[in-house]
């Protein structure tokens, strides 16, 4: 129990800065601890051609780094337009350059839930998680029970206006903690179609451990707010 709640409390902390940091505009990407550095990068880009324009890449163009390697841009704005590509963009365009290990256990089952929740697939969503009521879910700060609570009462009802969802990573971080595995993510999300179509910054955190043999979320923490439209 102690442990538990000891991952409770942390999982709330570190989502809580997480989604702070995805107000900030010059906030880097990075796939493992190892690159987590919000700071410019002194380390050299390893492509030389723009992933947005396909121009020379400008060495004071700020970076971002993905899966531990520093990627460069050819202007100022590209980085932005650079962050709205989906994670296996990314990883196809840095593997021209680099050879990409597949994405983690932990982190391919995070990628997994963000495909599930694309689709509206709860049958998918509900194998990711342990089952018989041993995960547990925060919202918000907010602790919502279990996953089979969090799906009923809230996931399920809010289905009708998640269509649209795209989510895109703009950060990630990995750590082992014991037997588990943190992934933690920041990024935004659209959901909603036409006039109802809205935007969100958001912050998700997973704990992931061995479920019998495959990764399974033990708790997971979800953070968000709605990103309101300029109004001059």
């Amino acid at each position: 129990m102690f442990i538990r709640s000891t991952l409770v409390i942390a999982t709330v902390l570190l989502t809580g800065s997480l989604l702070t940091a995805t107000a900030q505009p010059d906030h880097h990407d990075h796939q493992s601890s190892a690159a987590a550095n919000s700071s410019p990068q002194p380390a050299k880009p390893v492509n030389d051609l723009c992933p947005i324009r396909g121009e020379e890449v400008d060495g004071e163009t700020p970076t971002r780094t993905w899966r531990g390697h520093v990627v460069g841009f050819c202007c100022p704005g590209c980085d932005t337009k650079w962050d709205a590509k989906t994670d296996s963009e990314k990883d196809e365009f840095l593997a021209k350059y680099v050879k990409l290990a597949p994405p983690s256990p932990a982190a391919d089952l995070a990628r997994k839930f963000q495909a599930a929740m694309a689709a509206g697939d709860l049958a998918a969503l509900d194998g990711m998680f342990l089952g018989d009521g041993k995960a547990t879910v925060l919202e918000n700060g907010n602790d919502e029970g279990t996953w089979e609570r969090y799906r009923d009462e809230h996931l399920k009802p809010e289905l009708k206006d998640l269509v649209g969802y795209a989510w895109r990573t703009t950060t990630g971080t990995e750590n082992a903690l014991g037997a588990a595995t943190v992934v933690s993510q920041t990024g935004t999300f659209t959901a909603g179609e036409g006039a109802k179509k809205k935007s969100f910054a958001a912050a998700i955190t997973f704990v992931v451990v061995d479920g019998g043999g495959a990764p399974k979320i033990a708790h997971m923490h979800w953070s968000s707010r709605e990103i309101k439209p300029d109004r001059k």
